[in-house]
C-alpha cells in the first residue's frame, strides 16, 4: 500500500496539470450575439468586451469588477451552483426569481442582501420578472444587481447586471435595459 499511494498521487497530480483550463478570451462585443446552442440572441452594446462561457455570455466595459452584464440559461430540474433549490416545470415567474435570488445570496463573499424590487414583467415575449437587489459583500463593498428572467419549456433564462452601487450601477443601467429589451429566443416554444 505504501508503494502504491505515491504512484497514484503522482498520476493524479500529472492528470490535474494536463487539464489546466485555457485562459478566457475577451473579444469586442458585436452588435448581435447569437447563442445557437442556448437558443437565444441579444444585442450587445458597442465598446464593451465579450467573454463566452459554458453557460452563457458575459460583457463588461471597464472590467468585470466594475460592471458586468451576463446571460445564463439553466435546465429545469438541474442543481444550481449555490442553492439546493431547483427549478421545476410550471413554476410561476416569482417562484423562479426566488430560486435565483437564493442562489445569488449564497455566493461566497456575500454578507447580506436586500431585495429592493421583485415585480412581474414581460421577458423575451413571455411572463417573467425583474429583480433589483442591494448586496453587501464581506469586504465591505456594496453592489447592486438587476435581474430579468423567465421560463420557456425546460429552460430558465436570466439576464443580470451588477456594479458597485455608487457611480457605475446608475451609469450603465440603461445599457443593461437595452440588452434586456433585445433578448429573444431563436426557436420560440
Amino acid at each position: 500500500m505504501k508503494r502504491i499511494f505515491p504512484t497514484v498521487f503522482l498520476v493524479l497530480l500529472a492528470a490535474g496539470c494536463a487539464t489546466t483550463p485555457p485562459k478566457p478570451v475577451w473579444v469586442a462585443a458585436e452588435a448581435t450575439y447569437n447563442a445557437e446552442k442556448g437558443n437565444y440572441a441579444v444585442d450587445l452594446p458597442t465598446g464593451w468586451m465579450r467573454l463566452n462561457t459554458e453557460d452563457g455570455v458575459r460583457i463588461t466595459r471597464d472590467g468585470f469588477s466594475l460592471q458586468a452584464i451576463g446571460v445564463d440559461r439553466y435546465e429545469v430540474g438541474e442543481p444550481l451552483k449555490h442553492t439546493k433549490k431547483k427549478f421545476e416545470k410550471g413554476m410561476l415567474p416569482q417562484e423562479v426569481s426566488a430560486v435565483l435570488i437564493d442562489d445569488l445570496t449564497l455566493i461566497e463573499g456575500v454578507a447580506s442582501s436586500d431585495v429592493m424590487e421583485n415585480v412581474p414583467t414581460q421577458f423575451g415575449g413571455s411572463d417573467g420578472f425583474r429583480v433589483v437587489l442591494r448586496v453587501h459583500l464581506k469586504n465591505g463593498e456594496e453592489r447592486k444587481y438587476a435581474l430579468y428572467g423567465g421560463m420557456s419549456d425546460d429552460w430558465v433564462f436570466e439576464i443580470y447586471y451588477f456594479a458597485p452601487s455608487r457611480h457605475y450601477f446608475g451609469r450603465d443601467l440603461e445599457t443593461f435595459e437595452g440588452v434586456v429589451r433585445s433578448f429573444r429566443l431563436l426557436k420560440p416554444s
